[in-house]
C-alpha cells in the first residue's frame, strides 16, 4: 500500500542479469543522491548475477522515465560502467547506477572505512522512525477530514507547541491554511487500519469518516474534528507557518489534549503500554508497535 506521507515507488525487474557479483544469494539495498534527493534500490541476486531491481523509495518530484528505464538497462548490461542513461534524465539516471553499485559493494563510497566504526553512509534521507498522527481538519464547507502524516513532534514546551509538515497538494494543506486549527489524533495499534486508510486516500475524492464508519466529533477548543474512537487528541490553534521547500511546516500551539480514562496514570500520565502508539518507518513503508516500558531515566542513571 503506497501511503501520501511516504514518497515510496516499487519498480520490480526481474530477470537474468548479465552482470556477476562476488554477493551471495539475497536481497541487497543501496542508496545514492538523485538531482532533487535520496533514491533507493533494492538488488537481488542469483547464482552470482544481479537477477532483479526494486527501486523502493525517491524523491516524488524527481524524472519519472529513469525510474521505468534504468533497472531494465542494467540488467541488460555487461557492466555498470556500460549503461546507458536516460536522455533528461541523466542524474537520476546515474544516481540509480551508483545506488545499485552501493549495494552489490562496488563503489569506492561503500567500502568499510575504520575512521567511520563501520558506518554506513546512508546520504541526506529522512529515514528516521517517526510518530503516526492522524491530522483532523474541516474543508471549506465545514466537512470534517482526516489525513496520516508522519513528519511531526512536539518543537515547544512554553508554549505547549507542536509541530505537522504537509505537501501543498494535500486536501488538508488547504483545509488548515483556511481555518488555522486543527487536531492530531494519535492511534493505537489496534486502529492501525484506519491510520493506513487516512493516509491512502484524499479527502478530495471520498467522505473519509463515512468510509471508515469512524466518528467525528467536533472540538470545544478549535476549528477542526477530532476522531472520537482514537485513544489520544490534541487540539491545536495555528501560530506559524513555514515553507520550507516540498512541505509546509505549520506550528500549533496546543490548547486541550483530550486522553481516554484507560490510558492514563493516576497521576495523568500518557501510559504508553496501554496507547500502544504506532511508529513509521519511511524505509519500510510500514507501522510498528512500540517495545515494553525499559525503565526511568533515574533509574539508568543510577545504574552507572
Amino acid at each position: 500500500m503506497k501511503f501520501f506521507l511516504s514518497c515510496i515507488l516499487l519498480v520490480p525487474v526481474i530477470l537474468n542479469g548479465q552482470i556477476r557479483t562476488h554477493r551471495p544469494d539475497g536481497v541487497y539495498t543501496g542508496i545514492s543522491q538523485g538531482y532533487s534527493g535520496a533514491i533507493s534500490v533494492q538488488v537481488t541476486v542469483k547464482s552470482g548475477q544481479v537477477a532483479g531491481i526494486m527501486i523502493t523509495e525517491y524523491p516524488e518530484y524527481e524524472l519519472p522515465d529513469a525510474f521505468m528505464e534504468i533497472p531494465g538497462r542494467i540488467l541488460g548490461a555487461s557492466s555498470l560502467d556500460a549503461v546507458d542513461t536516460v536522455t533528461g534524465a541523466t542524474i537520476s539516471s546515474a544516481a540509480i547506477v551508483e545506488a545499485v553499485r552501493k549495494a552489490l559493494g562496488t563503489s569506492p563510497e561503500s567500502k568499510d572505512s575504520p575512521g567511520l566504526e563501520r558506518k554506513i553512509s546512508l546520504g541526506a534521507r529522512t529515514v528516521l522512525p517517526a510518530p503516526v498522527w492522524v491530522i483532523g481538519s474541516f474543508d471549506s464547507t465545514g466537512n470534517p477530514n482526516a489525513m496520516t502524516a508522519a513528519w511531526v513532534g512536539i518543537c515547544c514546551s512554553r508554549p505547549p507547541a507542536l509541530m505537522i509538515a504537509l505537501r501543498k497538494a494535500t486536501y488538508t494543506y488547504g483545509n488548515i491554511m483556511q481555518t488555522k486549527a486543527f487536531t492530531v489524533n494519535i492511534p493505537s495499534e489496534k486502529l492501525a487500519p484506519a491510520a493506513a486508510y487516512f493516509g491512502r486516500v484524499s479527502g478530495r475524492d471520498v467522505d473519509k469518516f463515512a468510509e471508515s464508519g469512524l466518528t467525528p466529533v467536533l472540538s470545544d477548543s478549535v476549528n477542526a474534528p477530532f476522531i472520537k474512537e482514537f485513544p489520544l487528541i490534541v487540539e491545536c490553534r495555528v501560530i506559524h507557518e513555514l515553507e520550507i521547500g516540498l512541505h509546509t511546516m505549520f506550528i500549533g500551539r496546543i490548547m486541550d489534549v483530550k486522553a481516554d480514562p484507560s490510558i492514563l496514570s493516576e497521576n495523568g500520565g500518557i501510559l504508553v503500554d496501554r496507547l500502544k502508539p504506532l511508529i513509521f518507518s519511511p524505509g519500510m513503508g510500514g507501522f510498528y508497535g512500540v517495545s515494553d516500558f525499559l525503565g526511568t531515566i533515574a533509574e539508568f542513571i543510577e545504574k552507572n
